[in-house]
């Protein structure tokens, strides 16, 4: 045994053991055995021997669905686990850890199986190409991809029409169009507040409990040039609230959304086409936006439009800039509500190194609770219109970071993949990186706890092949990565060994499982996969969410 689950036998237990032989009582069965000494034999069980051990007989059975016994292979097994984590806030005074523990060992069993349980399909609406007055209008991507002679992959994909976290599935349903949040674990459904009639939806994003739908209105706003219109674009904030449910007397949770504020995200509004772009990120307190725009200058300026907004959005106001175009109600300068913190001009960004120009390489902006990220990524296969015309030697990948006020230094991560003498592409490389990356930065206001000042080298970690996607479930130890290289696929899941003592620090990372080939189009049809221990979370190619529960 190890020492975080060593058992170490009482006095008392040796002389009940004594008492069993010298008194002529013969120990027949395990069961017989007093508790201490079951609990050291069984704890060399795996989890679903010890499950099956409860169908041996009726005696066995009690023994093994014992609530002390039950949380031992809980704290042997699953340690880290959603449930063990948040025993005290979310199981209630008595938990019934025999049904848990029987819980948590089919899911790892398939988790670890690279298998699904039971896989499930959700009908959302879908962006229709070409399409400006539909219910959803993605905003595009730079026009590059990856192209190897006569091979060609997506570098970057599309936003899906569907965000989540925190096991809450937030999206706008096919027939009745009303935006509504899925609960995986109690299988409800919660009604958003958010009229969608009359407006074109860009992009949704749900992160730190706070739900942000960026949106236009259908109608354009004026006419911008003879080919062009603008169409008034705003964000709705909404805060979202997991709460125990005040009528059941079981632990249940419920959620409560509503609405926070609403502000206009451009002052005169942006056209509806593949040319204008924004990039977005927020927290709960914060939200950034990057604009980029071609210059339609009449006086032959050729670089294009770059602005970076920081909004102070923690404090809530019901003025909606969307119902009083003519500003009429618009409270003063000191009412509640956003507030820009910050516009970075493209003087700015040229200062700080972030300006695009025509061969953009930003790929993302995130946010913790004082300063703004920018994500930037380049490879040496790249081609399109805003590929660079000085390809990097592999793939490489940059971060910037910047403080709200624009006044301080200036922090810088870069990664090349360049390599060495064991052809290690990345020094960050691995699953198990990825993952103590995470825990290290658990403090951080993230989506998903990972630090967003650190370079994207999860992108690049085994090149030549890019990953797509990944879920990091930190605290359980969990990762399910996608990765791609042209037309070979891999989805894989990666779960950490139990923590003991007596392993060596300098073990080699345990592998990899691979899903199914057929898995891979059945969640990763927009480029993305989302979740945690208990779930994946993606879209088909035919553009239904699939939810793979473990």
């Amino acid at each position: 045994m190890n020492a975080d689950n060593s058992i170490n036998l009482s006095a008392s237990s040796a002389k009940d053991y004594d008492s069993l032989t010298n008194t002529g009582n013969k120990v027949q069965d395990l069961t017989d055995l007093p508790n201490d000494l079951f609990l050291l034999i069984s704890s060399y069980l795996s989890p679903q021997d010890s499950v099956l051990c409860r169908r041996v007989s009726r005696a066995w059975f009690e023994a093994f669905t014992n609530a002390d016994a039950s949380w031992n292979f809980m704290r042997w097994h699953f340690a880290r686990s959603r449930e063990m984590r948040r025993a005290a806030e979310e199981l209630g005074e008595k938990p019934d850890w025999a049904r848990i523990f029987a819980k948590v060992a089919r899911r790892y069993y398939y988790l670890r199986s690279a298998k699904p349980r039971l896989t499930e399909k959700v009908d959302v609406i879908q962006e229709i190409a070409g399409n400006k007055g539909g219910p959803f209008r993605g905003v595009a991507p730079w026009s590059r991809w990856l192209q190897w002679n006569d091979h060609v992959a997506t570098f970057q994909h599309r936003d899906p029409t569907w965000c989540m976290d925190d096991g809450l599935l937030v999206y706008q349903e096919a027939i009745s169009e009303r935006y509504v949040a899925y609960d995986l674990e109690t299988r409800l459904r919660f009604s958003i507040p958010f009229d969608g009639e009359d407006k074109t939806v860009r992009r949704l994003r749900l992160t730190c409990g706070v739900l942000i739908i960026e949106w236009c209105e259908r109608e354009p706003y004026h006419q911008l040039n003879d080919r062009e219109t603008v169409h008034r674009h705003f964000a709705t904030a909404f805060d979202v609230r997991r709460q125990r449910s005040p009528s059941s007397e079981a632990q249940e949770f419920t959620w409560d959304i509503t609405f926070r504020s609403e502000w206009k995200i451009h002052f005169l509004g942006l056209p509806l086409n593949s040319h204008d772009r924004f990039f977005s990120a927020h927290t709960s307190t914060h939200y950034a936006l990057y604009l980029w725009q071609p210059n339609r200058s009449p006086w032959g300026e050729e670089d294009p439009l770059e602005q970076l907004t920081v909004w102070d959005i923690s404090a809530p106001s019901s003025y909606r800039p969307s119902l009083d175009p003519t500003g009429a109600n618009k409270p003063g300068s000191g009412a509640p509500g956003p507030v820009v913190v910050n516009r970075f001009t493209w003087r700015d960004l040229e200062f700080l190194g972030l300006r695009q120009r025509h061969t953009p390489s930003l790929r993302a902006v995130l946010l913790d609770d004082a300063n703004v990220y920018v994500h930037e990524e380049e490879h040496r296969w790249l081609a399109g219109q805003h590929s660079s015309l000085s390809p990097p030697r592999h793939h490489q990948v940059r971060c910037t970071g910047i403080p709200f006020s624009g006044v301080g230094p200036r922090w810088f991560d870069e990664c090349g993949a360049d390599g060495d003498v064991h052809m290690s592409f990345c020094p960050r490389a691995g699953s198990l990186a990825r993952i103590n990356d995470s825990t290290s930065r658990l403090l951080v206001p993230d989506g998903n706890g990972t630090w967003p000042g650190r370079a994207p080298c999860w992108r690049h970690e085994e090149f030549p092949y890019l990953t797509v996607s990944d879920v990091v479930d930190a605290g359980a130890g969990v990762r399910v990565v996608a990765r791609q290289c042209f037309m070979v696929e891999a989805l894989s899941s990666f779960v950490l060994p139990k923590i003991s003592v007596e392993e060596d620090e300098d073990e080699d990372e345990q592998p990899e499982i691979r899903f199914a080939d057929d898995m891979w189009w059945e969640l990763l049809g927009k480029g993305r996969i989302a979740g945690d221990e208990r779930w994946v979370v993606g879209e088909d190619r035919d553009g239904r969410v699939t939810i793979v529960r473990f």
